[in-house]
C-alpha cells in the first residue's frame, strides 16, 4: 500500500476523531473520553493552521483509497519551564492499530522527521514528544534512533535551526508498506 503525507483539512477531523476513539482504552483509566470536546480541539486546531500558520501542525497519511492510516497534531511556539525558548509540544501521533507493525514503525518515523520539520518552519528550539500509552518502549526507542532524549515518557529533541526548512513534507514522501500483519494484535 502506498501513502502520503498532507496537511489535514475540516473534513478530515471526523475520521482523526474516529482513530483516536481506537485508543480509548489507553486513556480510560485517567481521562473521560469526550468524543465531541476532542471533535471541537481537532476541529480548531486544523482552523488555526491555516489561519495562524505556526501555532498548530496537523498532518494526516492517507493511502491510494484516501484510508487515514495516522496522523499527528502538534502545537508549535509553546515555551519552557526553564528558558525563553520556544517548543513544539507534541500532542498527538495515532497510527491505525490495525495495520501491520512495519507501516506502523514507518508512519511514526515520518511523524518524527514532519516534528522537526515544523520545528525549523516554527524557529522552535526543542521538540518535546510524550506518550500517555501505558507501553511505550517502542514509540521511545523510536525517538531515540531519531537523536531524542528519552527522559521517562518524554523525548526531547534540540533542533538545529541553522538549516532551515520551507516545506514541511518531503517532495515524495510516497512510501510502501504492508496493510495488516499476518496474526492480529492483541489488544
Amino acid at each position: 500500500m502506498n501513502y502520503n503525507w498532507t496537511y489535514a483539512h475540516l473534513p478530515d477531523a471526523e475520521a482523526l476523531v474516529n482513530l483516536s476513539v481506537k485508543y480509548q482504552y489507553e486513556v480510560d483509566p485517567i481521562f473521560t473520553i469526550d468524543a465531541n470536546v476532542f471533535a471541537h480541539n481537532i476541529t480548531s486546531a486544523i482552523i488555526n493552521q491555516y489561519y495562524t500558520g505556526y501555532s498548530d501542525l496537523v498532518a494526516v497519511a492517507r493511502d491510494t483509497n484516501n484510508n487515514l492510516l495516522g496522523y499527528t497534531w502538534a502545537k508549535g511556539g509553546e515555551k519552557g519551564m526553564w528558558s525563553r525558548e520556544t517548543i513544539v509540544n507534541v500532542r498527538i501521533a495515532h497510527v491505525d492499530p490495525d495495520l501491520s507493525v512495519r507501516c506502523r514503525i514507518l508512519l511514526v518515523k515520518d511523524m518524527l522527521s514532519i516534528w522537526e520539520q515544523f520545528a525549523k518552519i516554527t524557529n522552535c528550539s526543542v521538540i518535546a514528544s510524550s506518550s500517555i500509552r501505558q507501553e511505550q518502549t517502542a514509540f521511545m526507542r523510536l525517538h531515540e534512533q531519531a537523536g531524542y532524549l528519552v527522559r521517562g515518557g518524554v523525548g526531547y529533541k534540540r533542533v538545529d535551526l541553522s538549516n532551515t526548512a520551507t516545506t514541511l513534507f518531503e517532495p515524495d514522501t510516497s512510501h510502501a508498506c504492508q496493510s495488516v500483519d499476518a496474526q492480529p494484535r492483541k489488544r
